[in-house]
Order: C-alpha cells, then sequence, then structure tokens
C-alpha cells in the first residue's frame, strides 16, 4: 500500500525499516499507520494503537497538549512541515524527542505522516562521553598534585615519627593513627597517578571486606567527633559485620577510601543529630555492604547526577568523593545502588563479588 507525498509515493513497507519512529494519522488524529520502531520507543504495540485517537486515546495527558496544537494548526493551515523537540510521556518513562510532522494528501483525504527520533539515547551517550572526559581531566590534574602533595605526606611522617619517639603513650597512640592515615594518603596517591598513566592494573589482593569497614568506620567516627566539634553535629556510627572473613578481590586501600568517601557523604547529610549504620552480609555469592543514614535525603534530580564527577550540592565539595567511590566498586567488578527519600535519608547498597565464595 502507497500513500502519496508532494511528489513521490511514499511506501509503508519503506517507513518500517526505518530507523525513526513513525506514525501516520488522518486529519483527526485517528492513527493509520504505527511502525516498529516507534512501538520500541513508545512501548505500546500497534495492535493497541492503530485506529485510536492519538491525541484522546493513545497519549490523553497534559504534556501532549501543545503537539495537538500545533498538528491541528498545521492541518488546518496546511505548509510543508514542522519540527521541533520535545518531552513524551510514553508508556516506559518520559524521552525527548525531536517531532516533524509532514502533511500530505492520498484519495482526496489529508493526512501525516509523523517522524520520532529518539534524544533521549543521544544524550546519555553525550553524558557518558562528558564523564569519560572529566576522568580525563581528573587524571592530569592527579598527577599534577601527586609530586607535591607526596612530599607534604613525607614531612608528615617524619614528624610523626619524631613525635613516636619522643612522645607520651597517650601521644604515641593518636601518631600511630596519623602515620597509618600518611600510610593510606601515599597509596593514594600511587593510585591517582596510575590515572594518568595508560594501561594501569589495579591490584586484585584477596581483601577482607569487614577489616576495610571497620577501618573505614574508624575514620568515619574520627571525623564525625571532629565535626561535633565544630558545629556541634551529633552524629553516631554503628557497625554490624557478618560472622567471618568476607573476602573480595580488589586492592583494600582503595576500597577503604570509597567506604570512607560514602560515610563521610552520610554524616555529612545529617543536618544536627543522627546515626550513619554500615553493615556487611553475604547473599547469593556476593558481598554487600549497606550504608544507612537518618539524613535529609535527596530529591531525584540530585539522585540521577550523584555519581557524576566533580557535581557537588555543597559549598566546600569538589565532587569527587562519590565519582571516586563509584569508580572503585566499578573496578572491582561491583555496583552500588540508591534509594532516598528527601526528608527520610538515604540507603547506599554495594555488592561485590563474594572471593571466598569462588573457591
Amino acid at each position: 500500500m502507497k500513500i502519496q507525498a508532494s511528489q513521490a509515493p511514499i511506501d509503508f513497507h519503506t517507513l518500517e525499516l526505518l530507523p525513526l519512529g513513525v506514525v501516520v494519522v488522518n486529519a483527526q488524529g485517528t492513527v493509520l499507520f504505527y511502525n516498529q520502531r516507534e512501538e520500541e520507543i513508545s512501548g505500546r504495540r500497534r495492535e493497541d494503537v492503530v485506529g485510536r485517537n492519538f491525541f484522546q486515546e493513545v497519549a490523553p495527558c497534559t504534556e501532549v497538549s501543545g503537539f495537538a496544537g500545533r498538528f491541528r494548526e498545521l492541518m488546518a493551515q496546511g505548509g510543508e512541515g514542522l519540527a521541533f523537540d520535545f518531552t513524551f510521556p510514553f508508556t516506559l518513562g518520559a524521552r525527548r524527542v525531536r517531532i516533524n510532522l509532514h502533511p500530505f494528501r492520498k484519495d482526496q483525504e489529508s493526512l501525516c505522516v509523523i517522524f520520532v527520533a529518539d534524544l533521549t539515547e543521544r544524550e546519555q551517550l553525550r553524558e557518558r562521553l562528558l564523564q569519560s572526559q572529566r576522568f580525563s581531566e581528573l587524571g592530569e590534574v592527579a598527577a599534577k598534585v601527586a609530586h607535591n602533595f607526596n612530599n607534604l605526606l613525607s614531612v608528615v611522617q617524619m614528624s610523626s615519627e619524631l613525635a613516636m619517639e619522643q612522645g607520651s603513650p597517650e601521644v604515641r597512640k593518636h601518631m600511630a593513627r596519623v602515620l597509618e592515615a600518611v600510610k593510606e594518603g601515599t597509596a593514594l596517591v600511587g593510585r591517582y597517578r596510575g590515572i594518568a598513566r595508560s594501561g594501569h592494573t589495579l591490584a586484585q589482593d584477596q581483601v577482607d571486606l569487614n577489616t576495610s569497614v571497620a577501618t573505614a568506620a574508624d575514620f568515619a567516627r574520627q571525623f564525625a567527633e571532629a565535626s561535633s566539634r565544630i558545629d556541634g553535629r551529633q552524629v553516631g556510627v554503628r557497625v554490624n559485620l557478618a560472622e567471618g572473613a568476607l573476602m573480595v578481590l580488589g586492592d583494600g586501600g582503595e576500597l577503604r577510601e570509597a567506604l570512607l568517601n560514602l560515610l563521610r557523604n552520610a554524616i555529612e547529610a545529617i543536618p544536627e543529630q543522627g546515626t550513619v549504620r554500615i553493615l556487611t552480609s553475604r547473599e547469593a555469592g556476593m558481598a554487600v555492604v549497606d550504608i544507612i543514614d537518618d539524613g535529609l535525603g535527596m530529591p531525584p534530580d540530585v539522585l540521577s547526577k550523584l555519581f557524576t564527577p566533580m557535581f557537588t550540592t555543597k559549598d566546600y565539595g569538589t565532587g569527587l568523593g562519590l565519582a571516586s567511590a563509584h569508580a572503585a566498586i566499578r573496578h572491582y567488578g561491583g555496583t552500588i545502588e540508591v534509594n532516598s527519600v528527601l526528608g527520610q535519608g538515604s540507603h547506599f547498597h554495594l555488592i561485590l563479588p563474594d572471593a571466598s565464595a569462588e573457591g
């Protein structure tokens, strides 16, 4: 079956093969044709759509009113066509599309072919490329900063070692923590240097996740205590570990740093008084860490950008802590899922392959 546009015939079979969504409607908006690509974009089957009024039955909502108005104007006044971008409330979720309307006549009847290009996938690809560029820029900055920062750590280490030799038992206790932090900082500098080098291979050692969690929680408590002295907030950190060792493959320092970034974020999300809980468990051959806070929570627009490098809602933030934590977990085959409700807190659910289950 063919329909006659201005000069050249249009074959419905040809429309079926196009990579664009295609809908043909009459002047009243009744759907006459609906191709396979449009089924994929909209999540609607053609047998459920053909013969029904597009604006009144297929997509009867306020968001479509602008689209319907442009369609009616074009069909009444004529013209060669009309194109515009539009956020459409499809069954599978709202998607950004580019609409092209082209009126034509067939057998003395006014019809319109609607081409639908899905811009959502293009925008998602652009965002992925932007994130890749940001990480590349981060690598360049890291390479420049690492050398100077390493020198500062060397000074801290030497001063701490002297204090260890000359100080009281209480001073030595605190200096031991400082030296442990220096060791972690030196390892962190090494990892950021690796980001700037192509072909950098991450360590894949057997790491007890319970030990990493306990160490990160200890540093998080110190951070919470320091915050309390500055702004009076009272935040407790509670730990509940799975029995026995919970082995994963990865770099212990990087995993501890990722966990600490997540814990610090949870502590900062509590405005006055509250609790951050961190729990480990085993689920179907996977090692699981849950970090739960009763803080402010996040709206959907913040949640969608949470792990984007250099995105932050804080006046003093760099936007790198959560992004680097997300990258570290992904490096070792893991995932981070986040559930958050504004005013009701947040729940970070980390999943890593259980190395002990592989044996």
